[in-house]
């Protein structure tokens, strides 16, 4: 199924055309990584395993290694589950070279600030 992230930054899967909110039991770095290549980034972040649910919420959690492509390479199990997650995704800046008026964070506490 396709993936997106809502305003806030919640992960929502869609499945038999319904979108849902992706469970957040045992969600972390690595599952986050495999949701922002799937939706077309170069990483990310887990902000929030506590997010509120604003669709009903896919009775699946996710096994991600890091390498998959998208989360259904993932082993993935059954689960009772109350909360989402809420991620960020980024684009890293690959080019040291820049042109008069580009801008860039540098020096943050992980690779992604």
């Amino acid at each position: 199924g396709s993936v997106r992230l809502t305003d806030s930054g919640i992960l929502q899967i869609c499945k038999n055309n319904e979108w849902r909110t992706v469970c957040s039991r045992d969600w972390g770095n690595l599952d986050t990584a495999v949701a922002c290549r799937q939706l077309g980034y170069d990483g990310g972040y887990t902000q929030s395993t506590y997010a509120p649910v604003i669709v009903p919420v896919d009775p699946v959690y996710y096994h991600c290694n890091g390498r998959e492509n998208n989360l259904q390479d993932c082993e993935m199990e059954a689960s009772s589950c109350s909360y989402g997650t809420t991620i960020v995704c980024v684009r890293r800046n690959v080019s040291d070279s820049c042109d008069s008026g580009d801008i860039r964070l540098w020096g943050g506490q992980t690779t992604y600030e």
